[in-house]
């Protein structure tokens, strides 16, 4: 498969200083989307296998995986790789720049469809049964799909929402919200002042800690999307009128006057809500097993607020995809292997996240009728999850809109956040010809 210059839209993204976070670029309709499992496996195949160094407890997952799957086979052998998560991004940026992306690589989801179009990735379509992907939750293939192929599958999927606790709700006499019932952006707002009198001393912990990075497009994305707003186009050829809009400008202004009021804390220690500073703490699946072991049966796990729209919530996790030069069968046999049941309970009971299979999912007392996680699990079958573009401009749409949601904690007019944002989203659609699909 060719390999394709990133030049422009390294050099665009150079001047917001975003450019060592770039995953890759290419030329669109030059790409070949070839590829993908032919039913042979050479003898004795070896394979790389690439994991993000994030969470203990899901990287030593991931390494009993690969520990199991060589001794529950012999036909082909993987070795696991590790990268420390802050240095992901730009170090496999330079893997598909050398042309070096690993045989099994997990990728952010929306994130494998930049390397996808350049080249760097072959599709998994023909790997997949129909069998195995009815097995699977919807979102999980909806996350993986891009110009009809099927390019990454994860092992989980994610689920954003509010940690709080019944004490705190009593203690602040404040209702406690459902997804039937969710809190209104401005229930929510006057809930965080009744919180502040209660002695909550930042009574909202949004993560700001983490930073810029995908996070915040992650993490607040659902706002523009609860307002009525959009990140792009239905057809993704552009964000005017959509990231701009008069309906994200007002979700986004209520966000900003959360910290105008002092609600928010920084969060530095990143022990807010488990230090009794916070009590609510907007954020994913992945803090659930450190929130359950502190708080027990007084933790709940609810709903973002409805800014209009009702709530949304992202989805969409760290996925597995195939490198261009890898055998496809080979590496779909490993990636297989991680989705069987006994493998997803590990990767489940690690990372609090929702198992890939639905049934594995449904069989999990966290997230069955009654859970604590069930809210997660009916967020992607009630349609309120939303993926983030599948499109290769999502890069460049994640990076300027963590730029806009910084400005606008600065206290940056909203509107000219956005702005600005939309205007760096459009150039980089524009230099890459709209991102024609991979033929």
């Amino acid at each position: 498969m060719r390999k394709l210059s990133r030049g422009r839209i390294v050099a665009l993204l150079g001047t917001i200083g975003v450019a060592a976070t770039l995953t890759a670029c290419g030329g669109g309709s030059d790409t070949a989307a070839s590829g993908g499992c032919d039913g042979n496996i050479d003898a004795g195949a070896g394979i790389t296998v690439q994991w993000h160094q994030g969470a203990e407890a899901e990287v030593k997952a991931v390494q009993q995986m690969v520990k199991s799957f060589n001794a529950s086979q012999s036909d082909v052998k993987a070795t696991l790789k590790l990268v420390p998560e802050a240095d992901y991004a730009t170090s496999l940026g330079g893997q598909a720049d050398s042309d070096s992306v690993p045989d099994v690589v997990d990728t952010d989801a929306s994130k494998a469809f930049t390397y996808a179009w350049s080249g760097d990735l072959q599709p998994i379509t023909n790997c997949v049964s129909d069998e195995q992907k009815a097995a699977l939750l919807p979102s999980i293939v909806r996350q993986g799909t891009y110009a009809n192929q099927l390019w990454a599958l994860g092992m989980f999927d994610s689920g954003l929402a509010m940690y709080t606790t019944k004490s705190a709700l009593k203690k602040a006499n404040v209702r406690t919200p459902s997804l039937e019932e969710p809190w209104t952006a401005e229930e929510f707002t006057a809930a965080l002042g009744e919180f502040k009198k209660a002695g909550y001393s930042k009574p909202l912990d949004l993560k700001k800690n983490y930073g810029q990075g995908e996070y915040y497009s992650y993490g607040f994305a659902p706002i523009v999307w609860s307002s009525g707003g959009n990140l792009l186009s239905d057809d993704y050829s552009t964000a005017d009128g959509e990231l701009n809009s008069d309906a994200a400008v007002k979700g986004l202004t209520v966000f900003q006057s959360w910290f105008k009021s002092g609600y928010v804390g920084d969060n530095t220690d990143d022990n807010d809500f488990l230090s009794g500073r916070s009590a609510v703490s907007w954020v994913g699946h992945w803090t659930y097993n450190d929130y359950k072991a502190k708080f027990g049966d007084d933790l709940l796990v609810v709903p973002l607020p409805d800014f209009g729209e009702g709530p949304r919530t992202g989805q969409g996790s760290w996925q597995w995809a195939v490198g261009s030069n890898a055998d496809a069968d080979a590496a779909w046999k490993f990636i297989e292997y991680t989705l069987q049941p006994e493998q997803q309970k590990i990767i489940a009971t690690a990372s609090g996240a929702i198992p890939a299979v639905t049934a594995v999912a449904e069989a999990d007392p966290k997230f069955g009728p009654g859970g604590d996680l069930e809210l997660y699990v009916k967020q992607h079958e009630e349609g309120i999850s939303v993926p983030r573009p599948t499109t290769p401009a999502y890069n460049t749409v994640s990076n300027a809109f963590n730029q806009a949601i910084q400005d606008i904690i600065d206290g940056r007019d909203v509107k000219e956040s956005l702005d600005d944002a939309v205007k760096t989203i459009d150039q980089d659609i524009q230099d890459n010809d709209g991102y024609p699909d991979p033929s």
